[in-house]
């Protein structure tokens, strides 16, 4: 409801300036309307037709420059041309029928009626035949389906009543719980996630009628397009909504956050992937866009080629002054000719995630690399390759722990040849620090399995492929006591430096064996893959 209203002020705000008799204005209670019933009938019509206009009948680039569709206008005497339309993303969930003839139309006549050729007019249209075969011949068209259009294109138009002037109440709404004079029967093109009415149905138990909802709410859900961001990816469409318990606030961070939007060329989103593509499931798809939004909004120069230090000011204004900011992620699948809601996930740390997005780039991370370094490219099925990725950005935005991730997501893609993990590894050592700040004792338990991994990683990386069995073998350790046992005997074998820290951390090291082992291993292969790889510039360094 907050989305679609919001959507709806925006526009309206823009077609006020063509209605100098109405006033708008809003605040945290709604969005308010002032004018004739006439006047507001008007006003209300021309708004929802720019937002069928610009978010429901939308055509890629390549459709408006083939503009194969077209109708004859009676009043100018001449064939009009006009793209094809799809309504995508959001819009599409909300309305995904097939688009309607926006004025009149006639059937060709077919061959069982003594049709002579394709495309015949019927007699009361037949003057126009030899125009029509010249208009198709010249623009190289072929006339699209079975119908000849007149007077307007083909078109989405999720139909609505508009009807501001006060009557007395028939019902009352199922959405607002208001009273109205004019209402329809619920169904998903009022709001996505709501069932049809056959739906609702089979979850009353006492067989009474369908619930209804107001005119303003079926007016206003078709507004969720102009605010909502997407993604759409196969059968599913991922939708991303800002929300705030405070309206004015929803409206305050409306326009920054446009700078967010971009369109590409096929209309599959309307985000700029600033982490690059490939980004296919729920969580990598949010925090995709969350990056993107956070570089557009909360950086020094968001437009800028380059990532940007974080503006503390626009930080605070953004997400946390006069009311917080969260962002609603939903996920629809589409089956058949419907579509099913798969997630409804209500983020609220968004001032966590953008921090840390400062903090990666302090400590020169690039985020784009560690977001490609986890895709697992020996995978089969596309639909295989990121989902360890999404399992790892799901972790990341739930504040949780990625060490149990991405240890064996590592150490599987480099099982048949080396592979370049110094940015993963750089990630988890930067993002585990910062999930334990403040807390000193694991911050220096993740420095010592660190240490320990680089050395023994580069001890072994010395002695080439031989040595490389000792790694797994350390990796195969169980318990706190054999991977102690598994270091000495690398110690021994090879002479590896092992700090002393390991023995002194007593009680803490065994309490946290499991993380200190995955902290320790990936170091290790790190270091190890480093010192054996053709390239010296890997990066890596001995820091003993």
């Amino acid at each position: 409801m907050d989305s679609g209203l919001l959507g709806f002020y925006s526009l309206a705000k823009r077609a006020q300036r063509n209605f100098p008799d109405i006033s708008l204005r809003a605040d945290d209670s709604g969005v308010y309307l002032t004018g004739t019933d006439s006047q507001l009938e008007i006003f209300l019509k021309t708004v929802y037709d720019s937002l069928l206009d610009e978010y429901y009948n939308t055509s890629t680039p390549k459709q408006i420059e083939e503009s194969t569709g077209f109708y004859y206008d009676t009043k100018k005497d001449e064939f009009v041309r006009f793209p094809k339309v799809k309504s995508m993303g959001i819009a599409d969930i909300i309305f995904g029928k097939a688009p309607r003839p926006t004025g009149d139309k006639t059937a060709y006549v077919k061959e069982k009626e003594g049709a002579t050729r394709k495309n015949q007019l019927p007699e009361e249209y037949a003057h126009l035949q030899d125009r029509l075969d010249a208009f198709l011949k010249e623009n190289k068209l072929k006339a699209d389906g079975a119908t000849f259009l007149i007077d307007g294109r083909n078109a989405y138009q999720p139909n609505v009543t508009i009807s501001p002037t006060p009557k007395k109440a028939k019902t009352t709404c199922y959405m607002c719980g208001h009273d109205t004079h004019a209402a329809s029967e619920v169904s998903g093109t009022v709001f996505p996630l709501i069932t049809s009415s056959a739906g609702i149905k089979s979850f009353n138990s006492g067989c009474e009628s369908p619930f209804s909802v107001c005119w303003m709410c079926d007016y206003i859900g078709k507004f969720v397009p102009v605010p909502g961001y997407y993604s759409m990816n196969g059968d599913n469409t991922f939708i991303f909504l800002i929300y705030s318990q405070s309206f004015e606030k929803m409206n305050d961070v409306f326009e920054p956050f446009e700078g967010a939007k971009k369109y590409d060329a096929n209309r599959f989103r309307n985000f700029e992937e600033r982490l690059g593509a490939y980004f296919q499931k729920s969580y990598e798809q949010f925090f995709s866009f969350m990056y993107t939004v956070y570089l557009t909004t909360c950086t020094v120069n968001p437009g800028g080629e380059e990532e940007s230090e974080i503006d503390l000011e626009a930080l605070f204004d953004i997400n946390i002054s006069k009311a917080p900011v969260s962002f609603y992620v939903l996920q629809f699948q589409e089956l058949g000719q419907s579509c099913i809601g798969k997630l409804v996930w209500n983020f609220t740390e968004a001032v966590y995630l953008f921090r840390l997005f400062a903090a990666l780039f302090e400590s020169e991370i690039d985020l784009k690399k560690v977001m490609q370094g986890f895709v697992d490219y020996d995978q089969p099925k596309n639909e295989s390759k990121t989902i360890v990725r999404n399992r790892i950005c799901e972790a990341i935005l739930k504040k949780q722990h990625i060490t149990d991730l991405v240890e064996p997501f590592v150490y599987h893609i480099s099982r048949s040849e080396k592979k370049f993990i110094k940015p993963a590894f750089d990630f988890v050592e930067a993002y585990e620090h910062i999930l334990y700040e403040g807390d000193t004792m694991k911050q220096e338990l993740i420095n010592t399995a660190v240490s320990l991994g680089k050395s023994i990683g580069l001890t072994l990386g010395t002695q080439g492929k031989k040595a490389r069995g000792d790694l797994f073998r350390l990796r195969k350790a169980r318990k706190p006591e054999d991977f102690l046992n598994e270091v000495n005997r690398i110690q021994m074998k090879y002479g590896a430096s092992v700090t002393a820290d390991l023995y002194n951390k007593g009680e803490a090291f065994d309490e946290n064996f499991t993380e200190f082992k995955q902290f320790c291993m990936i170091a290790a292969l790190n270091s190890y893959n480093a010192k054996t790889s053709d390239k010296p510039s890997s990066g890596e360094e001995n820091h003993d």
